[in-house]
């Protein structure tokens, strides 16, 4: 099991989630560690703070890493319902400056990601990668509209 180095698990994971489990380690286990592992690197590449969830600290960012069954946050079968997806946002950087940190840094990554640009045609404000990638994928990184 990966443990990450920059996040907690209460920052990646619903109160509700977390109140679940009795050791928070264990919470790491949930994730697809391709995923954790992508989201210590981006950290380390863009060198800033990122956000996840922030509910801990009184934030409104609850379901932005792993989301429950029950949620009505985003799609039925989203890639955040199987830990294999994650919604960051910074205060210093821009979801397209952290685009661009991943894309020269594509080929250290330990898997290919997929990054959202639009949600219903609009141009989305905070990076969303995913490690569903589709074996037909042929780019370390591939960009697609929701």
């Amino acid at each position: 099991m990966y443990t990450p180095k920059y996040f907690k698990a209460h920052e990646l994971v619903p109160k509700q989630v977390y109140d679940l489990f009795i050791d928070e380690n264990m919470i790491f286990g949930i994730f697809d560690e391709n995923a954790l592992r992508c989201l210590d690197l981006i950290r380390e590449w863009a060198d800033v703070g990122l956000t996840v969830n922030n509910w801990y600290w009184k934030g409104a960012r609850q379901e932005s890493g792993f989301r429950p069954d029950n949620t009505t946050t985003g799609a039925d079968r989203s890639a955040h319902k199987f830990g294999k997806a994650f919604d960051i946002i910074s205060p210093k950087m821009t979801a397209q400056q952290l685009w661009a940190v991943i894309d020269k840094n594509a080929a250290k990554l330990p898997c290919k990601i997929r990054i959202e640009k639009t949600s219903g045609g609009k141009p989305i404000t905070w990076l969303h990668f995913d490690t569903m990638a589709a074996a037909t994928q042929k780019e370390k990184v591939y960009y697609f509209n929701a």
